[in-house]
């Protein structure tokens, strides 16, 4: 139990060394099984389709070193700081990993990759370790998001990355647990963390490419800070309250400290995470489902007009406006509104391949036709529900509101979908994969806390 002035770097170095896979609820072993596999599916998936990860990858290479932790799908060693940047770079540069229902930050990404390098780094873990370290990092994540969502006024885009830059964090809390840590060597790692911790939004509002991978900077500072403590670097200070700690400098101060001490360990705000369906920023989900229930009783050839309505969120992801109404680039389309949208009205869906620079995908005529109709409000009332409104050629009106699209944490995938979404995804990892290794994979992961060591996924998932 915390005391109410107790540093918070402190109460989270306590907790990060102690927890264990026995003081994890049932509840959050399932949430953690999923996130693992669903980290998994997008890693695969971006071997071959991650806009940055052929440069990242080229650089990771070039650069050279001990080959300490495998780059999933890939195959090659690199220094464990390397390869959980690439892997961490590769589990998010999609946009099709988890997302999270309150607060906001992808936990997945920014915990398994650093998680796992560690895992190789000290010679094999257990799946019960594994779930451990992660469910500590994805923990914190989690209680950041919240603790500053509380605290929130007014909605605004001038605020740090909301997974970049709180993943150093996470990462590191999770290597550090990892590599089996105290207390003081958790907060040290901390303390590194935010000595690199960085997470500008301006690349992601200009849509620039290098917006796909921020979580493989969260994984290479946050393994780096975990490794400098392990040598002996002591960064522990007052990481998040202190006059220039993480709080005071980037929000003045603003957030619900109860947010990340009460009930710590009894109750756990990562099970607030939900899972993809559609590759694409989790804004335009309630758009994508409310379209796609649309299609299905339509002919898109009769639409002349599109009203979508949104929170103050969707702003973002509708200009600059002829970017997102005419996507030339995956990282332009997945975050925007308009085109998924326009994508399940006239197709009933939005998959990879649909996010593509080919006719079939960025290019499909009837899409951009759409898209180029579609006019947008805000309504703040709505909260995180969207509404489609379309008109037909004969003048009909017809509206769908969406309140929770299918993925979120009260809309779950099924074991089937989950299945199903990490198959599509490993059909595109960047050596070929067995199917009888895939199902195998499946198999481990939903029953991880039995798995003696971990590795065992590096070695299925390169074709071995």
């Amino acid at each position: 139990m915390a005391s109410a002035n107790e540093d918070l770097a402190v109460v989270w170095g306590r907790y990060a060394a102690g927890v264990t896979f026995d003081a994890l609820p049932e509840d959050v072993r399932r949430v953690l099984r999923w996130l693992v596999l669903d980290t998994l599916s997008t890693t695969l998936a971006a071997n071959t389709l991650g806009v940055g990860i052929p440069q990242l990858l080229s650089w990771a290479r070039s650069a050279g070193g001990t080959g300490e932790a495998t780059l999933l799908g890939l195959g090659d060693k690199l220094p464990a700081a390397a390869a959980a940047m690439v892997n961490g770079g590769m589990a998010h540069t999609l946009n099709f990993d988890d997302t999270t229902a309150v607060g906001s930050g992808h936990l997945g990404p920014v915990t398994f990759p650093s998680a796992f390098a560690a895992a190789e780094l000290k010679g094999g873990a257990s799946g019960q370790e594994l779930m451990a370290s992660i469910a500590a990092g994805a923990e914190l994540m989690s209680r950041i998001g919240v603790a500053l969502k509380r605290a929130e006024v007014d909605y605004t885009e001038a605020k740090p990355q909301p997974t970049q830059m709180p993943g150093f964090f996470a990462s590191a809390v999770s290597a550090s647990c990892m590599l089996g840590f105290d207390s003081l060597q958790v907060h040290s790692a901390l303390g590194l963390a935010f000595m690199q911790a960085s997470g500008g939004r301006q690349p992601v509002l200009d849509g620039r490419p290098a917006k796909a991978i921020y979580a493989a900077f969260s994984n290479q500072g946050g393994m780096q800070a975990a490794l400098l403590t392990r040598e002996g670097l002591l960064g522990d200070c007052d990481v998040f309250e202190g006059k220039a700690g993480y709080f005071p400098t980037y929000y003045g101060n603003a957030f619900d400290r109860s947010a990340l001490v009460d009930r710590l360990g009894e109750e756990f705000f990562l099970l607030n995470v939900g899972f993809k369906p559609w590759p694409t920023t989790g804004v335009a989900h309630v758009f994508i489902a409310a379209g796609a229930e649309l299609h299905a009783s339509l002919d898109p050839k009769e639409i002349t007009g599109v009203r979508i309505i949104g929170e103050p969120h969707l702003a973002s992801f509708c200009e600059p406006s002829q970017v997102r109404r005419n996507p030339q680039a995956p990282v332009e389309a997945e975050d925007s509104v308009l085109f998924t949208t326009a994508k399940a009205l006239a197709t009933g869906n939005v998959t990879l391949g649909d996010l593509q620079p080919t006719p079939e995908g960025l290019f499909d005529a009837e899409a951009v036709r759409i898209a180029n109709l579609i006019t947008w409000e805000v309504d703040e009332s709505l909260g995180r529900s969207g509404i489609v409104e379309v008109t037909l050629a004969s003048g009909e009106v017809r509206t769908t509101r969406a309140n929770n699209a299918p993925g979120h944490r009260d809309a779950p995938l099924s074991d089937e979908q989950r299945t199903a979404k990490f198959l599509a995804c490993a059909a595109h990892a960047g050596t070929a994969i067995p199917e009888p290794s895939l199902r195998e994979v499946i198999d481990l992961v939903a029953h991880l806390e039995d798995v003696p060591d971990v590795r065992v996924f590096a070695r299925l998932l390169t074709g071995a």
